[in-house]
């Protein structure tokens, strides 16, 4: 009896945090999408980019990369702070086909540095994108963070 309760009370446990990751997830895809923004107009083929005054993008490749789970595709893209104070920016890659990849520069806190690029400093960021095959095209959109 011992065990079926231990089983049951698993099982249960599994569920309730897969309607939990569910939720999050939900929320995630419901609030996050708005805020990745729109490629740029009339775009329909190789790169585009649409960037703002701040930022200066000083580096753009692409190429599949070797993992774990197999070949994926990787986007490295590098941004310099073109203002003159501490600035985020947040980068959204679009693929002409597929879904759009986003995140900041920097990602993170960094020790003894604001979260945010100091003026004339450079990041050059790696994005793993789960394709297994080159773009046909995308766009690359940059934009300020408030804080």
């Amino acid at each position: 009896m011992k065990i079926m309760k231990k089983e049951g009370g698993q099982k249960m446990r599994m569920v309730r945090i897969g309607l939990f990751m569910g939720l999050i997830g939900g929320l995630g895809i419901f609030l996050g999408f708005p805020a990745l923004g729109q490629p740029p107009e009339n775009w329909t083929a190789g790169i585009a980019y649409e960037v703002v005054p701040a930022a200066k993008i000083t580096k753009v490749s692409f190429y599949m990369g070797k993992t774990e789970s197999g070949p994926l595709l990787f986007y490295e893209v590098g941004i310099q702070n073109g203002s003159e104070k501490a600035t985020r920016f947040k980068l959204t890659i679009f693929p002409l086909e597929g879904d759009p990849v986003s995140g900041y520069y920097p990602a993170t806190k960094r020790k003894g540095k604001p979260l945010a690029l100091e003026p004339k400093e450079e990041m050059i960021l790696k994005w793993p994108v789960f394709i297994k095959e080159m773009p046909k095209g995308f766009a690359l959109v940059v934009k300020e963070v408030e804080e």
